[in-house]
């Protein structure tokens, strides 16, 4: 009942405003039509009106700020002015909220003060151990980000900020020696004794909180051209150290994976800006107005009628091989464990087979080492035959003398949500629950480009919505887009369930399960983005995709903070100390398999991923 009255108030109130809005503007003409026309005060009354139109508020300003920004930079200042304006900042001060446990947070922070101003390194070690938890007192809840431009609340922001400086002092207190855990100062008269860690037991410390905490994994879903939007996020990611190391693609988000996982981080800024891109397999076969950098509404019709010509006679919309020689001008014959060992980025493409058996869904350096990643990206990329035809695709590898061959398991690939529930084994794990088990993930980002989902998404950690910062009222109209396409893709997952949806249908507008936590972007597109899914990718377009990507990430980069900002610390403190005695540095478990004796294996002690027995070297190394 609330609700109905809160509506009908809203709706009254809005159109008050229209009301009284035409009436200020009727009763201005109706001064200039009564003024004398010879009078020179019409042209002014005129010049004021036209000037009182244009005129823009300061919130109006700021909010064009903002949506205009071209670096983030630029967005946070407009953010913080806006916070200031529509005083959010007096909220973000505030602790207390219903939407998460400020009172636990307030308690473990003011702990973690006290054990860093007493130097107590036991103090600091089982309150990090303790705290192991990516949504602590609901701290990740979406309601948090929401509500403010720049951020959520400070109280939260300090937390984590202390969290990770405990971790770095843990990291930098630590003796070389194998000493034991306390050692007291020798002297009687004071009995506190001074903790020293030796470099053994800081790394069994840093391994089984990395145990404990999970991993995140970077997942670029789809896209068409709108794929171009992934190099965006990677690129926002990148720029503020929150980019995760697991990386996985699906389509075209496999192609962007590729490109990304096999560079290192020196040569990262270069790709990401779009001048290490070799576009040349599209430039040599693309008009002459393509060909110098021309995206015109003519030469855009022009590709589109083309291709629809195409697909009339030959079934398809692009050519496939196009494809597969930019994806190999850009990646070249690296395989998995090689792209592995180059970059120390995990790279996973999801894939899979026409028949029920054959080679796994999930292709990285553990499952399918030897594959070439350029033809596994192709693979994942040309599974709609609708876009690239029915000719399957060979997936390639290297044999023990180094010779590319056909791999022996191959099989003519297709997108892992083709199959269907009548065919598919009820207990066959998606990639994504494949990725959690293999590499600990419990933690998804997930850039979604799909064309045919975009218009009903939103991202995750979208700040308060522009026009809601101009009236509140106008957000109901967004709300009721949203809640229609939610309850579409609903009845569509019952039809799924049932067995009842077509595979066509199922391919396009069924989204994969994600099996945890997960944070979801959506670049923002207009209708004549659309218009613009066919064409060829030239200079111009990576630059206006790669920005419409890193502006779907700016709003999210404060709960990207607070989610990754300990895994990030606890991972960098963990290769550090491992480098200190790569070769001879190992768990305490696995000294008992080196003398014969071998413990009873725990699940999560199986994997070689998650045991850091790794090493990094000519062999796979710690992911």
């Amino acid at each position: 009942m609330m609700g109905f009255f809160g509506i009908a108030w809203a709706f009254c109130s809005l159109l008050l405003e229209v009301v009284l809005f035409w009436f200020k503007v009727s009763c201005l003409l109706f001064r200039l039509a009564s003024a004398q026309p010879e009078a020179v005060l019409a042209d002014d009354e005129v010049q004021k009106l036209g000037g009182w139109w244009r005129t823009k508020s300061v919130l109006d300003e700021w909010l064009e700020s903002l949506r205009n920004a071209e670096v983030y930079e630029d967005w946070e200042h407009a953010a913080l002015h806006l916070d200031n304006i529509k005083e959010l900042n007096l909220w973000r001060n505030d602790p207390s909220s219903r939407s998460y446990d400020w009172g636990l947070i307030n308690q473990r922070l003011e702990s973690l003060i006290a054990a860093r101003e007493e130097t107590d390194l036991q103090a600091l070690l089982d309150l990090v151990r303790a705290g192991l938890v990516r949504n602590l007192g609901n701290i990740t809840s979406p309601r948090l980000y929401n509500r403010s431009f720049a951020g959520t609340k400070y109280l939260i922001e300090e937390y984590i900020a202390q969290v990770v400086e405990a971790i770095q002092e843990i990291n930098l207190r630590s003796s070389s020696t194998a000493a034991p855990l306390i050692d007291s100062n020798g002297d009687d008269d004071v009995g506190t004794p001074v903790l020293n860690l030796s470099t053994q037991r800081k790394l069994d410390f840093l391994h089984d909180t990395r145990q404990a905490f999970g991993r995140t994994t970077l997942v670029l879903q789809g896209g068409a051209i709108f794929g171009l939007c992934h190099l965006g996020v990677i690129k926002a990611l990148f720029l503020r150290g929150l980019l995760p190391r697991i990386i996985t693609g699906t389509a075209t988000g496999a192609l962007i994976a590729s490109l990304v996982a096999i560079h290192t981080e020196d040569e990262l800024p270069g790709i990401l800006k779009g001048d290490g891109i070799d576009l040349s397999a599209f430039e040599a076969h693309a008009h002459h107005g393509q060909q110098t950098g021309k995206q015109s509404l003519e030469y855009g019709w022009e590709t589109l009628l083309r291709r629809i010509k195409r697909f009339m006679k030959e079934g398809y919309f692009l050519d496939v091989k196009v494809l597969e020689d930019c994806v190999k001008a850009n990646v070249g014959d690296l395989t998995f464990e090689e792209a592995y060992n180059r970059s120390k980025r995990v790279l996973n493409i999801t894939v899979a087979t026409e028949g029920q058996e054959g080679v796994p869904t999930l292709l990285n350096y553990i499952t399918a080492p030897n594959v070439l990643i350029w033809t596994a990206a192709v693979a994942s990329n040309a599974s709609t035959p609708s876009l690239y035809g029915s000719r399957g695709t060979t997936v390639l590898c290297k044999d023990v003398n180094g010779e590319i061959v056909p791999w022996a398991p191959a099989n003519t690939f297709r997108h892992y949500t083709s199959s269907t529930p009548m065919t598919s084994n009820k207990d066959h794990k998606s990639p994504l629950a494949r990725i959690a088990q293999l590499f600990n993930v419990n933690h998804f980002i997930v850039s979604q480009a799909r064309p045919y989902l975009i218009p009903f998404l939103e991202s995750d950690m979208h700040g308060p919505s522009l026009f809601a910062a101009r009236h509140k009222r106008a957000q109901i109209t967004g709300h009721i887009i949203r809640m229609i396409g939610l309850e579409i893709r609903h009845r569509l997952r019952q039809l799924d369930t049932l067995g009842l949806l077509p595979p066509t249908i199922r391919r396009f507008l069924v989204d994969e399960e994600v099996p945890a936590a997960s944070m979801t972007f959506v670049p923002k597109v207009t209708a004549g983005d659309f218009m613009r899914l066919l064409e060829t990718p030239t200079r111009e377009t990576l630059d206006y995709w790669i920005l419409r990507g890193e502006r779907s990430v700016w709003p999210a980069v404060c709960a990207l903070r607070i989610r990754c900002a300990m895994e990030f610390e606890i991972e960098k403190s963990y290769q550090r100390a491992r480098s200190l005695k790569a070769g001879g540095l190992r768990r305490k478990a696995s000294t008992h398999a080196a003398s014969g004796v071998l413990p009873r294996a725990s699940p999560d002690r199986m994997s070689p991923e998650k045991n850091g027995l790794r090493d990094a070297g000519p062999t796979k190394g710690t992911a």
